[in-house]
């Protein structure tokens, strides 16, 4: 009866999946390669790419080259800054530039002393002694051969104007050497930065190499996804629009048997005229009593 008159009800079933929306299996090629994606346990999926072998080849190419370089500029950069190589040995310096000029001074001393000598000898001055004080030789000189003191004098004043010589020479080395030692130390320097950028853009290049054969690969993968996702969305809309049309026609034509049959008693007892229906009543009453009705 309940049934029948649309007064009962049934559990309701709980809604199922709309298997059209869910992950389905593909599989999406282009030039990079094919992806495939396959539904995997109850709920997940796994997508599997294979890209063309010359791509492959081309990024593990690029991988292999970028680690030499890599260990190259990491041997650079842990190198020791080399220093200028230069010491201060002024002193040093000057004496052996002393040495070398008065060695070379030697013998024309030599020939001038022996010229003297000759010149003292043939001119019977040999044995002439003056007082030290009478030559600016000084009086703890005692007395002195004046020619040969002269010449002597010469002489020394030569080799201590030599050492003056030799102090500036060295000094003027040294600042010459130690401007090529930073000079060069500047080189060296621009060198060792310019190995190290050339071993990173190396590094760069290799790797760049290898990760855009991985964009490509990802980009090949992600349009599959796009493509699947894009299905899926096209068929849950399609669902939903279509229950959404059922829904309305449903609740159109409403009601069940028993709400038309108390709809239609009703209109008709809104029709009725309940003082004649009173008075039949009545007469029909009088007549069973042998009453008289007038």
């Amino acid at each position: 009866m309940g049934k029948a008159l649309g007064g009962g009800s049934t559990k309701a079933k709980p809604a199922q999946p709309y298997k059209a929306a869910q992950f389905q299996p593909y599989t999406y090629t282009n030039q990079v390669g094919t992806t495939e994606g396959r539904p995997e346990g109850e709920s997940g999926y796994n997508v599997s790419s294979n890209i063309d072998s010359s791509l492959t080849s081309l990024g593990q190419t690029g991988l292999s080259a970028a680690e030499p370089f890599l260990q190259k500029y990491l041997r650079e950069a842990n190198r020791p800054v080399s220093g200028f190589g230069f010491s201060d040995d002024t002193r040093q310096r000057e004496t052996d530039i002393y040495n070398q000029q008065a060695a070379l001074l030697q013998p024309s001393f030599q020939q001038q002393n022996q010229q003297l000598q000759n010149t003292l000898f043939g001119s019977g001055r040999m044995g002439l002694q003056l007082a030290g004080e009478s030559v600016g030789a000084g009086g703890g000189n005692g007395f002195v051969q004046p020619d040969a003191f002269g010449l002597g004098r010469a002489q020394s004043l030569t080799l201590a104007d030599l050492a003056g010589k030799a102090r500036g020479v060295a000094q003027q080395e040294q600042q010459q050497q130690f401007s090529q030692n930073v000079q060069g130390y500047g080189l060296n320097q621009a060198a060792q930065q310019e190995q190290m950028a050339n071993s990173f853009a190396g590094f760069q290049g290799g790797l760049g190499a290898f990760g855009g054969v991985l964009d490509m690969e990802q980009a090949l993968v992600s349009a599959g996804l796009s493509i699947e996702q894009a299905r899926s969305a096209s068929q849950a809309a399609s669902a939903s629009g279509g229950a959404a049309l059922a829904q309305a026609g449903q609740k159109a034509s409403s009601g069940g048997a028993f709400s038309a049959i108390a709809g239609g008693l009703g209109q008709s007892l809104g029709k009725t005229d309940w003082g004649q229906v009173a008075k039949s009543g009545a007469e029909m009453y009088a007549n069973s009593k042998g009453i008289p009705v007038t």
